[in-house]
């Protein structure tokens, strides 16, 4: 019975009896699950967790988890399962990072312990959320759209969640594409890109040891290291009485700047218009 149980009906089942608290761990869970479970017991025992949590608990909004699911499945019929069983199951009451469809898109204005410096594009139409095209292979026989949410974006960084089934090393993974590293928002990573290290003494024509973006391998992993990098922040117990600056809600309409790095803008179009603007790889 246990094994089939979700994430939050399985913690508040600790509660029960001494009996089933004996028989939980037993329990077979679904391996993903059990990676949420272990994420969710190391926030919890993180000394001082609860003060990363005001500013979430304030700006936290209801959404329909069951519908934003079913508003990507109409757009795409694959959803990367880490990703999937978060946003059913996952306590909202326990946001990592500012990272949540509950919290509005807006800039968060500041990075400290409660909040990532940032937008929270997953708060963008979290009723009915959008898929976006990136381009893949880029500049290669290849190059394709494929389908991609849009994560997060700061001044310099956007970070993309992998829907493309039929690209099975890039199915689910998250990828932060960084303009300073001469990266594309509306891009992702193909290769090798170019080596950011002066080697104008060097006259090898060897790009063997270029640049490689290397992705999240999954949302688990993603959201694993935007806690550790807020635990770390809690370590200093002295320094987290600070007041941050406020959040500003993003102006609706949204605009789209195809392949700019202005954080408050979406960075290309929706997977459905993927046939009408093929032309743009053209410019990227």
């Amino acid at each position: 019975m246990f094994s089939f149980l979700e994430l939050k009906p399985y913690i508040i089942s600790h509660g029960v009896s001494k009996y089933w608290q004996s028989l939980l761990p037993l329990a077979k869970l679904h391996p993903t699950r059990r990676r949420l479970l272990a994420l969710y017991h190391k926030i919890i025992n993180t000394p001082h967790f609860e003060k990363s949590l005001p500013w979430s608990l304030d700006n936290l909004e209801p959404f329909d988890r069951q519908a934003y699911i079913d508003s990507l499945l109409s757009q795409y019929p694959a959803i990367p399962e880490e990703f999937c069983m978060w946003i059913l199951e996952w306590p909202d009451r326990l946001v990592i990072a500012s990272r949540w469809p509950g919290i509005q898109l807006s800039d968060c204005g500041t990075n400290d312990y409660q909040r990532r410096f940032g937008f929270n594009w997953l708060g963008y139409k979290s009723n009915s959320p959008q898929l976006f095209a990136v381009l893949y292979k880029n500049k290669t026989p290849h190059v394709k759209y494929i389908p991609a949410l849009l994560i997060w974006r700061t001044e310099s960084t956007t970070d993309w969640l992998i829907f493309a089934e039929d690209e099975r090393d890039l199915f689910g993974r998250v990828y932060t594409t960084d303009f300073m590293d001469l990266e594309s928002s509306a891009v992702i990573p193909y290769g090798r890109g170019p080596n950011l290290v002066d080697k104008s003494d060097d006259d090898s024509d060897d790009e063997s040891d270029g640049y490689i973006n290397v992705p999240y391998a999954d949302w688990v992993s993603y959201l694993e290291h935007h806690w550790e990098v807020t635990a770390r922040i809690l370590r200093f117990p002295e320094k987290l009485k600070r007041d941050g600056l406020p959040a500003w809600l993003v102006e609706r309409p949204v605009k789209i700047e195809f392949d700019t790095a202005l954080p408050n803008t979406l960075p290309t179009f929706s997977w459905n218009l993927r046939d009408t603007i093929s032309h743009l790889a053209l410019f990227s």
